[in-house]
């Protein structure tokens, strides 16, 4: 794998700054990726690096590279940073994300529903990413929904993991509030349930499983409501599958955060809620890893040379 710094942009600042990651097709696809990881950059008042990789003999050429990167700083006055390469996406944005907090991808939609066509590039990085991974639908406009709120899939504590080390859902919860908080919106909180078939016919016992569905997740919202005593929360229990809970939500949502529950067995594999949200989803989905930072990241570069850059197509 071959790499070019553009001359034309500023370098970071140091090599330890922090930044968010964009991917750039060189076909010039991902504008509004880069919309929307400019605004991150601004808001967070730190560098953005743009990475176009293509694959030796694809026949790709980096002429959209450089248009992308013209609109990031007319966007931007923050750090700006362009990197070319020569091999595989996924090794080059996996690479690239050692140094960043964030790393955003563009995703082609198709018509009718403006289903959301995921790509492997996107779709791996999402599955390994020691990151969170925000995927931008390719028509999106970021600027016209900055009043709409930011909606967030948990799991019920009843499916809990029984190794889970710490609170559930942490990490999706911790990106959420922050997020909502940092941009003065509301935070839709989601859990769905699915009750036995003979429970569903009973309006009786679907009103029991519902109030204690809802005491727990109050129950697990009440450390993070007193962190951010100034945010709208709005919590809500769902008897229906999850990704059809998450994807109704964010129908007037900004961004649809879900999580992607990390296991030495599955990883690399998306969990299936994540999976089908970024597939129908309309709008911008991220996917927050769960587990430590640095053991994810060192997991990556342990299985790099077994080509597990793969996840399945379903």
């Amino acid at each position: 794998m071959s790499t070019r710094v553009s001359p034309d942009v500023q370098p970071h600042a140091s090599d330890k700054q922090r930044s968010v990651v964009v991917g750039v097709d060189p076909r010039g696809r991902s504008a509004s990726a880069v919309v929307w990881a400019v605004e991150e950059a601004e808001r967070e008042a730190t560098a953005l690096t743009l990475v176009a990789a293509t694959r030796t003999g694809s026949g790709d050429d980096a002429a959209g590279e450089h248009d992308l990167a013209a609109l990031a700083r007319r966007l931007t006055m923050s750090s700006l940073r362009q990197t070319s390469v020569q091999g595989d996406p996924v090794d080059a944005l996996l690479a690239a994300v050692d140094d960043a907090d964030l790393l955003v991808v563009g995703a082609r939609t198709m018509r009718p529903g403006q289903r959301m066509l995921l790509g492997s590039t996107s779709r791996t990085v999402a599955a390994w990413s020691p990151v969170p991974v925000v995927v931008v639908p390719e028509p999106w406009m970021q600027p016209s929904m900055a009043t709409s709120p930011i909606v967030a899939g948990v799991r019920p504590a009843e499916n809990a993991p029984r190794d889970s080390v710490g609170p559930l859902d942490e990490e999706v919860l911790s990106f959420s509030f922050a997020r909502a908080a940092a941009l003065h919106v509301p935070l839709i909180v989601v859990s769905a349930f699915e009750p036995a078939s003979l429970a569903a016919w009973s309006p009786s016992d679907l009103l029991e499983i519902r109030t204690r569905h809802d005491a727990e997740l109050a129950e697990r919202l009440a450390p993070w409501r007193e962190r951010h005593p100034d945010l709208e929360v709005i919590a809500t229990n769902v008897a229906e599958p999850p990704d059809h809970a998450v994807l109704e939500a964010a129908r007037v949502a900004q961004l649809a955060v879900v999580g992607r529950h990390h296991s030495t067995t599955l990883s690399g594999v998306l969990g299936a809620t994540a999976r089908r949200v970024l597939r129908h989803a309309t709008r911008p989905v991220a996917v927050v890893p769960s587990g430590d930072r640095d053991a994810l990241a060192a997991e990556v570069r342990m299985r790099h040379g077994d080509e597990i850059f793969w996840a399945p197509t379903f």
